[in-house]
């Protein structure tokens, strides 16, 4: 006797809903679209956990009689296609005719519908492909509604591989604002025990929907797009280059009102923002292409997220040429929003970071005594600002404001074991400034980044360096210099080349800085620091801000809520996929906040869960704030070489920056001397 069998109907359901049913979001997806094929214009989706105890999807289609109703739960069976020809030209969203009979494999089903003109309605019972009840009639509006209970009750092994209930809600959210987008003439409402989620109005105006799904402000920018040849036709919207996100989760696409994916067309769109995108960011849209069905494939994807153009080529030309051509009619220049910056100036200049105001070109080397004497003021202690008197046109710096015309804001690095040593006489071999006015330049910067380094250190009374540089140190050995092992780096800058190189020396060997990798390491190892030892510590937001998140980025970060908690991040639930945050971690102090928490609320999304969520937290937050750091072609002045390479001796790790790239190449006397062929 042979070993092959036919699989009974039950089984050969539950392996063919595999297929269809994947989690939660799977059901949404197809309910919704039967609505929409039945012609819905409301439609709403309520969800118990996430839609694993229940979801209900009801709506004011055209509904089903008796008959049809009880037919629909068989397999292959569908009203969209009668014969092979009607596969080359498919209009609707669904055609397969495997949704409903997949579900109510692996669960229980209560269906409910009402055609327009009955007076009646009629509800079946579906339990594991099972009818458990004949059909009966029922009172009801015209339209369906469908409820779906205990989803894998009989397939644990998929039921324990749900994930948790908020990550199941968000993915159902996402499929019902895809819905939205691609439907804007249809009113979509998404409840969670009880709460309304998300809404859209249903009027066909796909501003207001973009608003519902991205937030009013993010879709008041955005640009029209339109174009149209012989065979296709393409509208929609564009957000501008300074909308661009990290992830694609924001790009939207539709082919024939059905939303898909497709890597091609997405090129397409890049190229026509060009050169307008920065490396690694993707452009926010929702596109619609309208092309003949016959056109399109449709068919070649298990959940028809993906589809075949018979001529991919042109139809990205068009893609491309119309969002190049609403790019190119746009006026583009950022606008500047006043209330941010006073938010900012108002913040003072007080904080964990230790500010210095660096010049933005030589000239303000030469800038008055007085005035530099105003950058070495201790914002946390006003008794230590410098005399006003006699300046009565210059403002108080006290109350935090930034006067108009003062050079551009920047941090300087500071280790918590730096020190000033006062002791130590200026190089023998600089010449001392004659003119009165720079040496007192000289001694104001000198003073400011002996309170930089360390704020408890008072310089001796009456010292008046004539220059900011130190001293050579002692000459250690060699040979630990070369392997790292020596405790401190004793370097002595000497210049800077190409706007982006630090030269000193340690009296024996000649040393070549990155001074954005230096900078990034001092604040790396000093935020780490303050992480560690200060946990939760935190300033409050003058002005909470407010972030309309993806689902996927609302899930994620419901779920490391308490932890983000723990590193000084109160976010609060406002409605929606809204959260206010009001407090951000104190290493964030004077950083652009909102584009770092929008940047960690992308990454929470993107990343897989870590083992160790607070350490892999906290190590993203500090490497965020490491962004402060100077950047190439940032000018520096000696005294601000002088205090980088003072705090970079002071490191546990001077020698690569957090991403691992070296900080600093050495040179020492004898390969020196070799080159210059002074030795053989």
């Amino acid at each position: 006797m042979g070993i092959i069998q036919v699989m009974p109907d039950a089984l050969a359901n539950q392996i063919a809903a595999g297929e269809v049913v994947e989690r939660p979001a799977s059901c949404v997806k197809e309910l919704v679209e039967n609505s929409l094929d039945a012609g819905a214009t409301e439609i709403r989706v309520s969800l118990e956990e996430g839609g694993i105890a229940a979801m209900v999807v009801q709506d004011n289609g055209h509904g089903m009689d008796p008959d049809d109703a009880v037919l629909a739960f068989a397999r292959h069976a569908t009203s969209k296609v009668r014969s092979a020809r009607d596969l080359f030209k498919i209009a609707t969203l669904g055609f397969r005719g495997e949704a409903l009979a997949s579900i109510a494999a692996v669960a229980r089903v209560r269906l409910e519908t009402r055609p327009r003109g009955s007076e009646s309605g009629i509800v079946v019972q579906v339990e594991g492909s099972r009818q458990t009840a004949p059909p009966a009639p029922v009172g009801m509006p015209e339209g369906t509604r469908i409820e779906v209970r205990d989803l894998f009750f009989n397939t644990p092994a998929r039921l324990k591989y749900l994930r948790s209930v908020t990550t199941e809600q968000a993915r159902c959210l996402e499929v019902v604002q895809k819905a939205a987008l691609a439907r804007p003439d249809v009113a979509f409402v998404l409840e969670t025990n009880g709460h309304v989620m998300f809404q859209s109005g249903g009027r066909g105006n796909l501003l207001e929907v973009a608003a519902a799904v991205f937030g009013a402000g993010e879709a008041r920018q955005m640009l029209s797009v339109e174009g149209a040849t012989p065979d296709y036709r393409i509208h929609g919207l564009i957000g501008r280059p300074t909308q661009a996100r990290a992830s694609r989760a924001h790009a939207h696409l539709f082919i024939n009102d059905r939303p898909i994916r497709n890597y091609a067309l997405h090129q397409a769109v890049m190229a026509g923002f060009g050169a307008r995108l920065m490396t690694k960011r993707h452009p926010m849209y929702v596109l619609y292409l309208q092309m003949d069905p016959a056109l399109v494939d449709v068919n070649i994807h298990p959940h028809k997220a993906e589809v075949r153009f018979s001529e991919e080529r042109d139809v990205a030309r068009v893609v491309q040429d119309a969002v190049q051509r609403a790019l190119d009619e746009a006026f583009l220049v950022p606008s500047i929003h006043i209330d941010r910056i006073e938010r900012e100036a108002s913040k003072g200049e007080g904080g964990v970071q230790a500010r210095l105001r660096l010049p933005q070109a030589q000239a303000h080397a030469q800038a008055s005594a007085q005035e530099v004497r105003d950058l070495s003021m201790d914002p946390k202690d006003p008794s230590k600002a410098p005399s006003t008197q006699g300046r009565p046109d210059r403002p108080s710096r006290t109350g935090g404001g930034v006067p108009a015309g003062s050079p551009v804001e920047s941090q300087v690095a500071h280790s918590p074991r730096a020190s000033y040593r006062p002791e130590r006489a200026p190089f023998a071999d600089r010449p001392q400034e004659q003119d009165p006015r720079r040496v007192e330049v000289s001694r104001a910067v000198y003073e400011q980044v002996a309170a930089t380094l360390a704020p408890t250190v008072e310089p001796a009374p009456g010292s008046e360096p004539a220059s900011v540089s130190r001293p050579a140190p002692a000459v250690t050995d060699s040979a630990a210099d070369a392997d790292g092992g020596s405790s401190r780096l004793q370097l002595r800058p000497v210049g800077q080349a190409l706007g982006m190189y630090i030269i000193a020396d340690d009296g024996e060997s000649l040393y070549v800085i990155d001074q954005h990798a230096a900078h990034e390491r001092v604040l790396y190892e000093r935020f780490r620091a303050q992480v560690q030892h200060r946990v939760g510590s935190r300033i409050p937001l003058l002005t909470p801000l407010n972030f309309r998140l993806t689902p996927v980025q609302f899930a994620a970060v419901s779920t490391y809520q308490e932890t983000l908690a723990g590193l000084g991040f109160e976010i609060e639930p406002f409605g929606g996929t809204d959260v206010l945050l009001r407090t951000v971690p104190e290493v964030w102090e004077g950083l652009d906040i909102a584009q770092l928490s929008e940047q960690l609320f992308e990454s929470l999304a993107a990343d897989k869960p870590p083992r160790d969520a607070a350490e892999a937290l906290r190590e993203r937050v500090v490497m965020q704030a490491c962004k402060a750091a100077i950047k190439a072609n940032h000018h520096l002045s000696h005294a601000e070489m002088d205090a980088l390479c003072q705090a970079l001796s002071d490191l546990e790790d001077p020698f690569h920056c957090p991403h691992g790239r070296p900080v600093l190449i050495r040179l020492t006397s004898h390969d020196l001397e070799k080159e210059f062929r002074r030795i053989v």
